[in-house]
C-alpha cells in the first residue's frame, strides 16, 4: 500500500489537473479579449476597462472567506461543482450584454464564482496529494494554470478575430463544460466537516497570516506587470507584448516542479531565497529594457521567481493547518493574492502616472525587498515553530 499512498499522479490527481487546466484555458480565453469587447462593442474607454478587470478581482476577493468557510463546513465536492457550473454558464451571458453597466454586473457575479472555484481547487488538491510529496504536487498542479496562461490568451484572440465574439464566448464555455464533466469523475477524499458558527475564525485563519502578508507584497508588484506590460512593451518599441507572458509562463512551468521537490527535501528557506533574488533581477531588467531580449529575459527571471515563491507559500499554508481548516486557510492566502493584485494595479498605475513606467518597475524591485526581509526575519521561524507544534499535537 505504501507505494500507492506516495504516488503523485494518481487517477484523481490527474483528473483534477486536467479539470483545472481546462477551466483555466476557458478563463484565459477572456483575459485579453474582454477589454476589446468592452471598447469595440460597448464603447468603453481605457479608464473603464480598468474597472472591468478590477471589479472581477475584487468580487473574487470578497467571496473567498465565505468560500473557505463553505468548503470546510458544507463539503468540498458540492461547493466546488456548483461554483464551476455557475462560472461556465455566466460566460455565455457576456454576449448579451448591451451596455457597460450590464457587463460590470456580470463581471461582479462572475468574479464570485471564480473566487469560490479557485479557492476550492487549492483546497481539494491538498486533500488528494500524499503529504510527503505535497510541495512537489502543488508545483505540478500550478502548472495547469501556467500552461493555460501560455496558450489561452493566444487562442482567445484567434477566436475573437474579425469580431467573432459568439465564437469566443462559446469556445470558453466548452472548455469549462469539459472541466465540469471531468470534475464529476473525481473521487473526493472525505474530510471531517467543521461545525463552527459564523465568526471571524470561520472566515480567517490567523496561523497563515504571516505567509499571506508575504503573498500580498509579491502580488502587489505583480499587479503592475499584468496591468501595464502591454502598454510598456509598446513604449519601448516591442509590438507583441504577449511574448512577455509566453516567456514568463514557460519559466514558471519549468521551475515549479523543481521548486516543489526542493521544498519537500530542504524546507522553504532556500526556495524562497532564490525566488526573491530572481524576482528582483526581473524587475530591474524590466525597468532597464530597451529591446526584445532584455524584455524577455526580465519575463524569464520573474517566471522563475514567482514559480518558486507562490507554490512554496501555498504549500506552507496547507501544511500549517489541520485538514478541516484547509478551505479557510486557502481563502486567507488567496484573499491576500487578490488584494495585492487589485491594490497594485491602482497604486502602481498612480506611480507610473506620477513618474514613468520604467521608474515604476524599478520601485517594484525595491518593494520586493520588504516581503523578503519579513520572510527571513519572522515567517520562516514562525513556520518552523508551528510545524513542530502540529507534529507534537499529532504525537499526543
Amino acid at each position: 500500500m505504501q507505494p500507492q499512498q506516495n504516488s503523485l499522479w494518481s487517477k484523481d490527481f490527474t483528473l483534477f489537473w486536467l479539470t483545472n487546466f481546462l477551466m483555466a484555458v476557458g478563463f484565459y480565453f477572456l483575459l485579453p479579449t474582454i477589454p476589446f469587447y468592452a471598447v469595440k462593442v460597448l464603447g468603453a474607454d481605457e479608464s473603464q476597462v480598468g474597472y472591468i478587470i478590477g471589479i472581477y478581482t475584487l468580487s473574487a476577493l470578497a467571496i473567498r472567506p465565505l468560500a473557505g468557510y463553505a468548503l470546510d463546513s458544507m463539503g468540498r465536492r458540492k461547493i466546488y461543482l456548483w461554483a464551476m457550473a455557475v462560472f461556465g454558464l455566466l460566460i455565455g451571458t457576456y454576449y448579451f450584454a448591451t451596455s457597460l453597466i450590464i457587463l460590470l454586473v456580470l463581471r461582479l457575479i462572475h468574479g464570485f464564482s471564480w473566487g469560490v472555484t479557485t479557492t476550492g481547487g487549492g483546497t481539494i488538491v491538498a486533500d488528494i496529494l500524499p503529504p510527503q510529496r505535497r510541495g512537489e504536487g502543488v508545483g505540478y498542479f500550478g502548472l495547469s494554470m501556467n500552461l493555460a496562461m501560455a496558450i489561452g490568451p493566444g487562442i482567445g484572440l484567434w477566436l475573437m478575430n474579425d469580431n467573432r465574439y459568439a465564437m469566443l464566448f462559446f469556445g470558453s464555455m466548452i472548455m469549462v463544460a469539459m472541466a465540469f464533466l471531468l470534475a464529476n469523475l473525481i473521487t473526493y477524499p472525505k474530510v471531517p466537516l467543521t461545525k463552527k458558527s459564523l465568526s471571524w475564525e470561520a472566515f480567517f485563519e490567523k496561523k497563515v497570516a504571516p505567509a499571506s502578508i508575504v503573498m500580498f507584497f509579491t502580488t502587489l508588484v505583480y499587479g503592475g506587470v499584468i496591468t501595464f506590460i502591454t502598454l510598456y512593451s509598446q513604449a519601448i518599441g516591442i509590438k507583441n507584448g504577449g511574448l512577455f507572458f509566453l516567456s514568463y509562463s514557460i519559466a514558471l512551468a519549468l521551475v515549479r516542479p523543481l521548486a516543489g521537490k526542493l521544498l519537500d527535501r530542504r524546507g522553504p528557506g532556500l526556495v524562497v531565497t532564490l525566488g526573491f533574488i530572481s524576482m528582483i533581477t526581473g524587475f530591474v531588467l524590466l525597468s532597464a529594457s530597451q529591446g526584445l531580449y532584455s524584455f524577455m529575459a526580465a519575463a524569464i527571471f520573474m517566471g522563475f521567481g514567482y514559480g518558486a515563491v507562490w507554490p512554496t507559500l501555498q504549500t506552507m499554508v496547507i501544511n500549517m493547518v489541520e485538514p478541516h481548516r484547509r478551505g479557510v486557510a486557502n481563502s486567507t492566502l488567496f484573499s491576500a493574492l487578490d488584494l495585492g493584485i487589485a491594490g497594485g494595479s491602482v497604486l502602481l498605475g498612480w506611480l507610473a502616472n506620477f513618474t514613468s513606467m520604467k521608474t515604476m518597475y524599478l520601485i517594484s524591485a525595491i518593494i520586493i525587498i520588504i516581503p523578503m526581509l519579513y520572510f527571513f526575519l519572522y515567517v520562516a521561524k514562525d513556520y518552523k515553530a508551528k510545524m513542530l507544534l502540529l507534529k507534537d499535537e499529532h504525537h499526543d
